[in-house]
C-alpha cells in the first residue's frame, strides 16, 4: 500500500504541472476555439459532435459527463438530444467553460472546473460519458480512462472523437502537411496564437492508432468497443460499455 501511495502522490505532481500548462494554452484560445475547429475539420465539426453523442445510446433521461467540454459542444448536443437529461460539462480551463456557461442553454448544464485524470464524481454516477481531443492532451491515458470506467453506472456507454495519425496510404503527406504547416497559419490568422495550434499540430501526429486507442479502453475494462474513422483516417469517434455487471 506504502508503495502505491508514493506512486500516486509523484503522478499527480506531474498531471498539475502538465495541467496547468494544458489550461493555460486552452485559456488563451478560448474565444476562437470553435471557429479554429470548424476550419480544421473542414466544415464537418457539428457532425461529428453529433455522431459522438449518438454512439452512447443516450435513454429517456441519461445523466451525462462530458469531460475536456471546452465550450460545450458535446454537452449541448446531449442536453438537446434528450429533453429532461442532467448534463455535467468538465474542463481544466476556466476560460473554456466561461464561454460555454454564455452559450444559448448555458445556464442548463452544470460546468465545472477539473482534472479528467481525478474526476470529483462518486462511483457508478452517470449514465453516459463523452469527450472530444482529450486523450492527447493528458499525461496518463490508462488512469484517464479508468476514471471514466469509475464514474460510469454499470452498463453506462462511453464515446469520444480524436484526431489519428493519418494511415500510411497516398493520403498521407497531404495530411501531415496539412496539419503540420496550414493549420498553425490559419491559426494565426483567426487567433493570434499559432504556437498553441502547433501544439495541437505536433500532439496529433504523435498521437496513438485508432486501433491503439480502442485496445487501451479494452485494458481498462470496457467492452463493446469499436470505432469509425472519418476524413481519410485522420479523426475517429470511439465507443464503448461498461459491463452491465462490474
Amino acid at each position: 500500500m506504502g508503495v502505491r501511495l508514493s506512486r500516486v502522490t509523484t503522478h499527480h505532481a506531474a498531471v498539475d504541472a502538465h495541467g496547468a500548462t494544458v489550461a493555460d494554452m486552452f485559456d488563451r484560445i478560448a474565444e476562437n476555439y470553435d471557429l479554429m475547429n470548424l476550419v480544421m475539420t473542414w466544415g464537418q465539426e457539428p457532425r461529428f459532435i453529433r455522431e459522438t453523442v449518438n454512439a452512447v445510446k443516450l435513454g429517456p433521461t441519461p445523466k451525462v459527463l462530458d469531460i475536456a467540454t471546452g465550450t460545450g459542444d458535446l454537452a449541448f448536443e446531449a442536453a438537446n438530444q434528450r429533453y429532461g437529461a442532467e448534463v455535467h460539462g468538465l474542463d481544466i480551463s476556466s476560460e473554456m467553460l466561461d464561454v460555454a456557461r454564455r452559450r444559448p442553454g448555458g445556464k442548463n448544464i452544470t460546468w465545472q472546473t477539473g482534472d479528467a485524470m481525478a474526476l470529483p464524481y462518486d462511483d457508478n454516477t452517470f449514465d453516459a460519458v463523452t469527450h472530444g481531443y482529450l486523450l492527447r492532451n493528458v499525461t496518463d491515458i490508462a488512469t484517464t480512462l479508468e476514471e471514466q470506467y469509475r464514474v460510469l453506472k454499470p452498463g453506462g456507454m462511453m464515446s469520444c472523437l480524436e484526431m489519428s495519425p493519418a494511415p500510411r496510404n497516398v493520403i498521407k503527406p497531404f495530411s501531415t502537411a496539412y496539419i503540420k504547416y496550414v493549420v498553425p497559419r490559419l491559426a494565426n490568422a483567426i487567433t493570434q496564437t499559432p504556437e498553441a495550434y502547433e501544439y495541437l499540430s505536433r500532439t496529433s501526429r504523435a498521437f496513438h492508432t485508432a486501433d491503439r486507442i480502442e485496445a487501451m479502453m479494452q485494458e481498462a475494462g470496457f467492452v463493446a468497443t469499436g470505432y469509425k474513422t472519418y476524413m481519410f483516417g485522420t479523426m475517429a469517434i470511439h465507443w464503448a460499455q461498461k459491463p452491465a455487471v462490474s
